[in-house]
């Protein structure tokens, strides 16, 4: 087969052939390029449904660990982007574990997602968690010399909390260079001890504006009592990013009228139990696979806006919302034009 082969293929393909051991050098950055956008499949136990003809697409982003080659693409292409090895993955834990907890994060946002669609049709849900584990913390992090893996956060200045979305939720409501206090329960010689520390928020590592402690979290047997089951097929999709766009598709799902009025739509915000949307990151590669998607509204998180505006062009409007109400008053309003 080789011999048929013209001789600049022959030279190209032995060039290749001696090159690909350089590409499996890592570097010491990650990347992000943009992901295939979803419209999500709900299976909703034996309960009956609408399905809709327009799309509630969520956004995603692809990151892994960039190879030499990797890297200089990203250096050449604007639509990816490369970050230092330690914003990433924090101290102590691997990309499996890192892979592991992303995979857990949109378990539970998944969760919320449903929970907050079934508050806004009228079902009153209830959630629990034996609260928030630490799984991870963050290189320079003012915690780092404080939290220790495995500690299970229960407070913020007083108030009890249960669940990772509790915990941003609470954090939200205080400004970076405030000072905290945080209970947690530690094992000390066999036995859980209940712990304070302070800590002075910072501010995010990828989102401008807002504060954080420094460490990966999840929550510890988070329960929600659902009236039927609502299974969102996931899939390896990680993060907890599709809240948002997932608590719009069960909602849309669940009522008679469609809230698309077939129009295209995309979106990318996390949810908290109240119904509040936080920032993501990516905001750049997600924008980009949405106009591929040919969405003509994207809605952003109010913390990323800045950010994504620049892309707005005269065939996709892109509006920030900070609530899930306020994305289906913005829905209601261009979908009706």
């Amino acid at each position: 087969m080789l011999s048929r082969l013209s001789k600049t293929r022959k030279v190209l393909l032995i060039l290749l052939i001696a090159l690909m051991p350089i590409g499996l050098i890592k570097t010491d950055y990650y990347f992000m390029s943009p992901g295939p956008p979803y419209q999500w499949e709900i299976d909703y136990d034996t309960l009956d449904n609408y399905p809709f003809e327009g799309n509630l697409y969520q956004l995603t982003v692809r990151r892994d660990e960039a190879n030499i080659f990797v890297y200089a693409w990203s250096l050449l292409n604007d639509s990816y982007d490369l970050y230092p090895r330690e914003i990433i993955l924090p101290d102590g834990v691997t990309p499996k574990e890192l892979s592991e907890i992303s995979i857990q994060n949109m378990r539970t946002s998944e969760n919320v997602a449903i929970a907050v669609a079934l508050k806004n049709i009228g079902y009153d849900i209830e959630s629990k968690g034996d609260g928030v584990s630490v799984v991870g913390i963050l290189d320079d992090s003012p915690v780092q010399n404080k939290l220790k893996k495995g500690d299970l956060l229960n407070s913020i200045n007083g108030i009890e909390i249960s669940s990772a979305s509790e915990f941003i939720s609470t954090l939200r409501t205080y400004n970076i260079g405030e000072t905290v206090s945080i209970g947690l329960l530690r094992e000390v010689k066999g036995n859980l001890e209940q712990l304070y520390i302070e800590t002075t928020l910072i501010e995010h590592v990828e989102y401008e504006g807002e504060p954080m402690v420094g460490f990966l979290a999840t929550t510890v047997n988070e329960r929600f009592d659902f009236p039927f089951e609502v299974d969102i097929k996931t899939g390896n999709v990680g993060g907890p990013s599709a809240g948002l766009m997932m608590a719009l598709n069960v909602y849309n799902n669940l009522i008679p009228e469609d809230i698309t009025n077939s129009m295209i739509i995309a979106g990318t915000g996390t949810i908290e139990i109240d119904g509040s949307v936080g920032p993501v990151g990516g905001i750049k590669q997600k924008i980009i696979a949405a106009k591929r998607a040919g969405a003509e509204l994207i809605i952003v998180p109010v913390a990323n806006f800045e950010e994504a505006k620049v892309f707005e062009t005269d065939k996709t409007a892109i509006v920030e919302v900070d609530s899930f109400a306020e994305a289906l008053s913005v829905i209601s309003q261009y979908s009706s034009r």
